[in-house]
Order: C-alpha cells, then structure tokens, then sequence
C-alpha cells in the first residue's frame, strides 16, 4: 500500500511538470512574437533557474513550508518578467509554521490559476496573497487573489491544477486533506488543509 501510495503521488506530482511547462513556455513564445525579446530572454534564464531547483526534489516528498513559499516565489518572479508592475505578491506566515511539512510543488497549480484567471486577463493590478495559519492541529493555506477574472472562470470546476491539488492532498491525508475554493464578487479564494507535521528542524527552532 505504500508502494502504491508513492507511485500514485510521484505521477499525480509530475502531471503538474508539463502543464506548468506549456503555461510557461507560451508565455515565452508570446514575448518573441511581440518582439519583446530582453522579457523573453529574463523569463528563459528564471525558468533554467526554477527548474534546476524544483525537478530534482523528490516527487512524493514532503517539504518544510518555507521551501515550498520559496518555491512560489521564483516562479512568481518568472512572471513578473511578464507582467510587471501589475502583478503583486503577499505571503504571510508565522515563523512557528515555517518547519511545517507540505507535499512539494503542492501550492504551485493554485498560483498559476490565479495567473491565468486573474491576472493574465486583466489590464489592472492583481494582488495574490498566500496566508499560511493554524488551527488547532491543522495547517490552514489560503491563496487568493482579487482579480477580476474572466466571466466564464474555469477554476471552480475540475481543472487539472485543482483536481491534482485534491487528489494529492487524499492520498497523502486522506480525509484530513482538503481544498475548499470560492468564487467571491471579485477574486478567487483557495484554502487547503492538512495534518500539522513538523521537520525537526522547524521544531528546533
């Protein structure tokens, strides 16, 4: 059973690699065809650099949740070779919960929706915020983001992102993992929950 466990994580973890990839190359393709070859050329070197740092990583490998935001935050600088000044980030997350262990690359499919849903379409600033809080035994990750999307926005349905994020989270908790998402007036709202572990590092410090 675990045998079966990793393998279906490892597969459900590198589904994400080629959808990611495509979003990212099309976005690189878009910059040549508008001749914005310096943009291009910045998003290329930031996703050698992405991808030197999350492919090697153990595909059914848990991650203290500062690595995984670190994560978050080199693929957001990739965008914002694209979009600017009008892409805005906001993490928060108490230092206790830095050491909490997150299945790797588990937050990544949500940002990306709230590129493309979001910001992509948008010619205003979008503000993306990733809160990260406990309640009781359980880690609590909220992304969201205050887009005015599109008016057929896909992400409540089962899109690959988000049903990857669900099928991932059941077969690392079970019923202790979950993904509840919110179509609000304007925006987006993303909140996962799972089983409050520790690295023995995050308990030291």
């Amino acid at each position: 059973e675990a045998a079966a466990s990793a393998a279906s994580l490892a597969a459900l973890r590198y589904q994400l690699n080629p959808h990611f990839l495509f979003n990212t190359l099309n976005a690189i393709s878009s910059l040549i065809v508008t001749r914005e070859y310096g943009a291009a050329d910045a998003m290329l070197a930031k996703l050698s650099e992405f991808l030197r740092a999350t492919l090697s990583a153990q595909p059914d490998a848990l991650l203290p949740l500062e690595d995984e935001l670190a994560t978050l935050q080199h693929y957001l600088e990739i965008e914002s070779v694209r979009f600017g000044d009008r892409l805005a980030v906001e993490f928060t997350c108490p230092p206790a919960l830095n050491g909490a262990l997150v299945p790797g690359f588990l937050l990544q499919p949500l940002i990306e929706n709230a590129i493309k849903y979001a910001l992509a379409p948008s010619a205003e600033p979008v503000t993306i915020k990733v809160e990260a809080s406990r309640d009781g035994d359980t880690l609590v990750i909220a992304v969201e983001d205050d887009g005015a999307g599109l008016e057929q926005d896909a992400r409540p349905g089962t899109g690959l992102g988000i049903a990857n994020v669900r099928q991932r989270l059941d077969t690392h908790y079970g019923a202790k993992g979950t993904l509840e998402t919110r179509t609000r007036d304007r925006g987006f709202l993303a909140i996962a929950r799972l089983p409050l572990e520790r690295s023995d590092e995050g308990v030291a410090a």
